[in-house]
């Protein structure tokens, strides 16, 4: 078995915590179908395990039968009980209900960590994705998510998080706006390489953290990238970004650096839980150390590279067309499949924005 099973274990030491915010989707028997705030955080169940407590924020759905009730978390386990008490309590748009356990079909619920009451009404927030679920639902943002074969796994506080663990896992965001005609803005998120002293691939292969594509220009595959590398094409190595028709940066020259763990960006716990960022501004940013870049990298809130260059814009309708359809992909094809990738909380903003955060210990 790999090294990085073993290492799973780090992740109840380090990571990040915010409020769980719990959303239920509710079809009962008739056809009909309510959302709303569960009023509830937990839900008491009476199985051959015993009594159980189990906070909804680990819940992806709850089957109702004539017997009771199927509990299937977040990381694919099943549970059968029959619930305490004889109805589920939701505040909805218009009022809050209680719904009689035998008139509801189904319950499907979705966990986001600050999305709502503080970060849905932040200026500016674009998506956040918690990257908690598998079947995490983003239509508050206009957007949607497609992931195969993840992991769900334990972080801290009782958190979840989303583990790429083999070639065959991916995730797609289907945005509802582009960022490619964005003058500005930001890309947030945490996470974690297990086996940060695994060497980069022959002829450059690279752990990508995520990269902007379009499902309807084939061309755009390695344009926007943000991640680890050996080389990237443009003299970079180490921890690179670029952004499509604005410039490239990165903390290293080419070759320089063979492994994660060797760039120095993480400290002492490089197979940890870490903040990342990809922060651009076509007409400079002003910040401590970095004023006038265009493009600015950060780990742990730190800048650890930036490009106050331009290049020449390419030719192609993603710089020009904000409607066109855009996906942030995390273990695209030009990633090196085979590293595995822990990543949560995922946040875009509108507006070039410099992270306040610590290094999660």
């Amino acid at each position: 078995m790999r090294k990085w099973f073993s290492l799973l274990v780090l992740f109840a030491l380090s990571g990040f915590g915010q409020e769980a915010v719990v959303t239920a989707k509710v079809l009962l028997s008739d056809g009909s179908q309510l959302v709303g705030a569960p009023q509830v955080p937990s839900l008491a169940l009476d199985t051959i395990l015993g009594r159980q407590v189990i906070p909804l924020e680990q819940v992806a759905a709850l089957d109702f039968t004539p017997d009771g009730v199927r509990v299937t978390f977040a990381n694919k386990d099943v549970l059968s009980g029959k619930p305490e008490g004889t109805a589920f309590a939701l505040k909805t748009i218009f009022k809050d209900v209680r719904l009689a356990y035998p008139h509801i079909k189904a319950i499907h619920l979705s966990c986001r960590r600050g999305a709502a009451g503080q970060g849905m009404r932040e200026p500016g927030l674009l998506l956040h994705a918690a990257l908690n679920a598998d079947n995490e639902d983003l239509s508050v943002f206009g957007a949607s998510m497609e992931a195969k074969n993840v992991q769900i796994i334990s972080s801290p506080q009782g958190g979840s998080a989303m583990l790429l663990g083999d070639a065959t896992a991916r995730v797609v965001i289907l945005l509802p706006f582009s960022p490619y005609v964005m003058p500005e803005g930001t890309v947030e998120f945490w996470a974690m390489v297990p086996d940060p002293h695994r060497r980069f691939g022959n002829g450059g292969g690279q752990p990508w953290f995520f990269n902007f594509e379009s499902p309807i220009d084939d061309s755009l595959t390695s344009h926007w990238i943000f991640g680890f590398c050996v080389n990237d094409g443009c003299g970079f190595g180490g921890l690179v970004g670029r952004k499509h028709g604005l410039t490239c940066t990165g903390t290293h020259s080419y070759g320089r650096v063979k492994n994660i763990a060797e760039t120095g960006l993480l400290g002492d716990s490089p197979d940890g839980w870490h903040h990342y960022a990809l922060i651009w501004k076509q007409d400079g940013v002003d910040f401590p150390g970095a004023k006038g870049a265009i493009l600015v990298l950060t780990v742990d809130g730190k800048i650890v590279a930036a490009s106050r260059q331009h290049m020449p814009a390419p030719a192609g309708q993603a710089l020009d067309d904000p409607d066109m359809k855009v996906c942030l992909v995390i273990h695209d094809r030009n990633s090196d499949l085979s590293v595995p990738l822990a990543m949560a909380d995922l946040k875009i903003w509108e507006h070039a924005k410099l992270p306040d955060v610590q290094r999660a210990e």
